[in-house]
């Protein structure tokens, strides 16, 4: 039988998967993962590892498909960093654009010397 949970917002989504972080896994991953990734599924309470954050994704997607997950930078305040500088909003624009990169949804990194 499969339970309705009850619909999150965002920010709620992420401080109940960083709570269960700090609870069930930090002790387990940090130190021997830093710098990989894992998603968090916050209605069951299990997490999914992977080196590349589209590994821990999709290991979540494959075993919990009606899950909700927050994705955790093991050791890091958060998965990614972006900078940009004010007079570089158009490439920032442009790099933001989602362009199909695998199953992830991720474009590659591009050099904008």
């Amino acid at each position: 039988m499969t339970t309705v949970q009850p619909l999150m917002s965002p920010n709620e989504i992420a401080e109940r998967a960083k709570r269960i972080y700090a609870d069930k896994f930090r002790e387990t991953y940090e130190g021997s993962h830093d710098g990989e990734f894992l998603a968090v599924d916050v209605n069951s309470e299990e997490a999914y590892p992977g080196k590349y954050p589209e590994d821990a994704m999709n290991a979540a997607d494959q075993a919990a498909p009606d899950g909700t997950f927050y994705l955790i930078r093991i050791g890091r305040e958060t998965a990614f960093d972006m900078g940009f500088t004010g007079g570089q909003r158009h490439i920032l624009d442009r790099a933001l654009r989602r362009r199909a990169h695998g199953n992830a949804g991720l474009q590659p990194a591009q050099n904008f010397g």
